[in-house]
């Protein structure tokens, strides 16, 4: 490698600053006509895959994700809001890198590959490596732990040195780029000059401190951290910027008024305000300066410009025109009238002014009245952070708190990066160390979880490092230094413009002193002692954002969720199927049916059809969205450990184990129906007991980061990588890093255990490190921390750490035995009563359909049937024939009844195939085979004559007519496995020989 790097920089003139080295991980073909139509799927911008073109004289023209976006190859334009295929851009960048004799034909049955790659990032400024992510929202920059004050400070003190940079010599800012093509955005506002002056004016005061104090800072990004005399640069441009604003934009007006006047000739409301808060803002670093007192007296002005736009209902107007002083636009956006509250009331805060005060009420009367706390606005947040610090009225406590309410998911889901979210944030959580003073204003948080706000804060803050410039992303466009550590917004073409940059650094600048200070309200810890029950009728109306067409009382008290007809319980919410669906939920013959049972509330979105049932009735706008809703809710309630378990085999049996396991210490719930997808999750944790100490459920691969974020498990288990619904998923490598999406939900320090046995176990164990997880592994393999010594008949001899101990299972088989070493793994890391857990484990027997063993008469004969019908993947195949294999006491006629194995993709027929040998291995006297794709087992077999009664059969009802026409004839003791997919339908064969 280092040979093939220094032969590559002998075609530089300068030495290699930075390298990076990216390979495919995962690839899917399609045509080029398919790959339109799935671009279509995507926002712009947000297609994260790589795409390999067939070349005319080379075999694949490969184009990396950064590459194709920062090249705009895959976006149409601002007024197309989802990727396609920008064929002039393309072909540009395939002519540059390949030249025109590799041009793609282009036709519609051309084929092409995308692909994910992993990769590492080698940066000589700071001499470090660093490892890039292949998480779709993270895809191609530095694997990044969640922030700390270090990280934190650095991201602070890079964007200062960043935005201070855009401010030229005359005061004016370089207003932003488009960096695909390096264009200069050519409009000009004068309102984000001052706002982005105010930003600046924060971060420098931040950095000051940080360097005053000696504090530590991080490096891992660039080693050019501000140093003092670079401090009174960027100071020295802060007052280039405020000086050009003031000689150029404040213009004065009769009776003592001021107002910023914008290149179009506007005067926009929040100029004004934005202006006040740079120059109150300078004033309070800088009050010897003699440039302090006189921006203040300008603040004055502004002020009373201000105060002339209040009507008499308290509003404002927005924009006024620079000339007449007209009003042109009563009402442009909200953000103008937090801004306008925020800035006076930071002016009052220096001068005390009551007219400042009394206009910031006026204003308040008429926010609350119109509702807008509806907005969820960043700046009406600043601006009741900062009323209540003077005029702490509950009134206006509880407008903040409704500011942030119902807005959780989006803060802590929401795609694209949203700088402001965090400002949002920050400002609410001051209010709530505010509200800490005032413990009789304290119900204004009923209905609102403090602890699922900080979890939406700090998810947010954490996903805004997706939109810094790091150099290994700035590398791909036309001029990475002038954009290298600035803050972009990946819709907008990776725009990077000043307002952009300020709302990140204001967000980051109050996020330092969070992880700082580590100062949470008392409202944190009160609500998490509090044993709060599920829902109540005021909780789920605000989760769902649903409304009471028929209220629910005061007390009302539901016991659970029902979406489909067996999950009824007395007491249970009602969600009805919704008007638009043919199928799914409850319809309205089954909804009458469980109102006259007990049901205690319905869902729906349709008040005519389900009115008048003589229960509450909550109508929303999608019942699939609103049970999501209510399981974040019930999630969100929940004090006692979560556990997910996922895997490609095993997950059931795991939950099963691990939950008895756990019940003989403390009450326990657990995925009921091996409900594992994210409605089916959503329903079991809306049903799960708040009193439990535990909760254990059951992750499917399907859509997991939503999975995780519903579940947020203390403890993940990875089970197994192997081959299922690779349909669906393409390769192992892919399944492993999409199973490993269950980390995402986690905060640190959480605990992974993983079986080490999993040839993608690194892949894995990247994921888990990038969540800041403790990972601890168990397996057979010589560096699992929980290691498999030994495996015979039920009993185990296992090395815990070292300590090596024997154990127990009633239930026979090692891939039991596997699943009981994740239980131990577990205990011994939550500090559980370990020989309470082996005793719980010695006496586990496998649930219905995946290994359970029954006594069953059938034509006088007592047989014994291992039901294994439920599921079936090559690995889960394979186990349960090794134990069957393996079990000396079993008689001499042992029958093997073998369904397809479905969703194995192209490889099936491979699969099956190579279940040859372990089927001979278990000496079986009867084999019958059942299904399309066992027909090639079936062929294999039959030319090797080792099998005495050998059958192939189309389907289930096949199997039992050999029953039924004494084919298959059994003996006293006959022992037969039944393993198959669910689809294949061997459970009918297990319902018959229960006849």
């Amino acid at each position: 490698m280092e040979d093939k790097i220094n032969a590559l920089a002998k075609h530089f003139a300068q030495p290699v600053k930075w390298l990076k080295v990216e390979w495919v991980i995962a690839e899917s073909a399609m045509s080029w006509a398919a790959l339109q139509q799935e671009l279509q799927k995507y926002k712009r911008n947000y297609f994260r895959s790589g795409i390999a073109f067939k070349g005319m004289t080379s075999p694949w023209l490969m184009a990396t994700e950064m590459e194709l976006n920062a090249h705009a190859a895959l976006y149409l334009g601002a007024d197309k809001p989802l990727a396609g295929i920008n064929q002039a851009n393309l072909e540009r960048y395939l002519k540059g890198r390949f030249s025109s004799k590799q041009m793609p034909d282009f036709k519609a049955d051309m084929p092409v590959i995308t692909f994910v790659t992993a990769g590492v990032f080698l940066d000589a400024d700071t001499q470090q490596l660093h490892i890039l992510s292949a998480l779709p929202r993270q895809h191609g920059r530095r694997t990044f732990f969640a922030l700390d004050p270090e990280t934190t400070s650095e991201l602070v003190h890079l964007s200062t040195q960043y935005l201070s940079r855009q401010i030229e010599e005359s005061g004016l800012f370089q207003y932003g780029n488009f960096p695909c093509f390096d264009k200069p955005i050519p409009t000009y506002n004068t309102l984000r000059h001052a706002s982005s002056t105010y930003a600046l004016l924060e971060g420098l005061e931040l950095c000051g401190q940080l360097v005053a104090t000696k504090a530590n800072v991080a490096t891992e990004i660039s080693p050019h951290i501000l140093k003092t005399d670079e401090l009174q640069t960027v100071r020295t441009r802060i007052e280039a910027a405020i000086d050009y604003f003031v000689t150029h934009n404040i213009c004065r007006y009769a009776d003592g008024k001021a107002y910023v006047l914008e290149v179009n000739n506007e005067i926009k409301l929040g100029a004004n305000a934005v202006a006040i808060l740079a120059f109150v803002k300078y004033a309070q670093m800088f009050p010897e300066n003699d440039r302090a007192w006189q921006l203040l007296k300008i603040c004055e002005n502004l002020a009373v410009g201000i105060v002339a736009m209040q009507e008499e209902n308290g509003g404002f107007v927005h924009i006024l025109d620079g000339q007449t002083l007209a009003v042109m636009e009563k009402t442009r956006t909200i953000y103008y009238d937090g801004e306008a509250a925020f800035g006076l009331m930071r002016l009052y805060g220096v001068t005390q002014d009551p007219r400042w005060l009394a206009c910031v009420e006026r204003a308040f009367d008429f926010f609350i009245a119109n509702h807008h706390e509806k907005a969820h606005d960043h700046w009406l947040s600043y601006c009741s952070n900062e009323l209540v610090r003077y005029k702490p009225e509950r009134r206006y406590f509880q407008f903040a708190v409704d500011n942030v309410k119902g807005y959780l998911n989006f803060i802590q889901n929401r795609l694209t990066t949203f700088p402001t979210l965090l400002e949002l944030c920050m400002a609410f959580h001051k209010m709530l160390l505010k509200l800490d003073e005032f413990p009789e204003y304290q119900d204004v948080l009923d209905g609102f979880d403090v602890a699922a706000f900080y979890t939406a804060l700090h998810t947010r803050a954490n996903y805004l490092v997706n939109g810094f410039f790091f150099p290994e992303n700035a590398m791909h466009f036309a001029n990475p230094n002038k954009i290298l550590h600035g803050f972009f917004i990946r819709h907008h073409a990776f725009r990077v413009r000043i307002d952009d940059v300020e709302h990140y650094l204001s967000g980051f600048v109050h996020y330092y002193e969070l992880l700082k200070n580590g100062n949470y309200p008392k409202s944190l810890q009160q609500q998490k002692n509090k044993q709060n029950t599920a829902f109540n009728a005021v909780n789920v109306e605000v989760a769902t954002k649903g409304k009471w067409h028929t209220p629910a009382p005061e007390n009302w008290q539901p016991t659970g969720v029902s979406i489909f007809p067996k999950s009824f319980q007395k007491g249970h919410i009602i969600v009805a199927r919704g008007k638009n669906m043919q199928t799914g939920y409850l319809p309205l013959p089954a909804v009458k049916s469980f109102v006259l049972k007990g049901a205690s509330a319905v869902i729906c979105d349709d008040p005519e059809a389900y009115a008048g049932l003589g229960v509450p009735l909550l109508i929303v706008n999608d019942v699939r969205k609103a049970t999501l809703d209510l399981a974040y809710l019930a999630r969100s309630t929940y004090r006692g450990k979560t556990y997910g378990i996922t895997g490609s085999a095993g997950k059931t049996t795991t939950v099963a184990m691990l939950s008895q396991a756990l019940s003989a210490i403390a009450p326990t719930a657990q995925t009921q129906g091996s409900a594992n997808l994210p409605i089916g999750i959503a329903w079991n944790i809306a049903c799960m007991s708040q009193t439990a100490a535990h909760w254990v459920l059951e992750m499917a691969i399907g859509n997991m980061a939503l999975n995780s974020q519903l579940v947020k498990p203390d403890v993940a288990v990875i089970t197994n990588i192997a081959a299922a619904h690779l349909e669906y998923h393409n390769d192992l490598d892919t399944v492993a890093l999409k199973k490993s999406r269950i980390f995402d939900a986690m905060p640190p320090k959480s605990l992974a255990v993983v079986c080490r046995d999993i040839a993608q176990f690194e892949l894995i164990a990247v994921a888990a490190q990038r969540q800041q997880l403790v990972l601890v592994s168990y397996g057979e393999h010589p560096h699992a921390d929980v290691r498999l010594l030994s495996y015979r008949q039920g009993i185990a001899k296992v090395s815990l750490f070292g300590q090596e101990m024997t154990v127990k299972l009633a239930a026979q088989g090692k891939h039991l035995m596997l699943n009981a070493l994740a239980v131990i793994t577990i205990a011994s890391q939550q500090d559980l009563d370990l020989p309470a857990i082996l005793t719980a484990l010695e006496q586990f027997q496998p649930v219905e359909g995946r290994g359970d063993v029954s006594q069953r008469v059938y034509a006088n004969k007592t047989i014994t049937v291992i039901n294994e019908a439920y599921n079936a993947n090559p690995f889960s195949m394979k186990a349960a024939l090794q134990a069957f294999a393996d079990d000396t006491s079993l008689p001499e006629q042992r029958i093997l009844i073998l369904g397809d194995m479905l969703e194995l993709g192209a490889e099936s027929q491979k699969h099956h195939l190579e279940l040859q040998d372990e089927v001979l291995q278990t000496q079986a006297s009867m084999v019958i085979l059942c299904g399309a794709e066992m027909r090639s087992l079936y062929q294999a077999l039959q030319p090797l004559k080792r099998i005495p009664h050998l059958y192939w059969v189309p389907d289930a009802e096949a199997v039992i007519k050999l029953f039924e026409n004494n084919t298959i004839i059994l003996n006293d003791s006959s022992r037969v496995l039944l393993k198959s997919s669910n689809g294949t339908g061997l459970h009918r064969v297990v319902s018959y020989l229960r006849l």
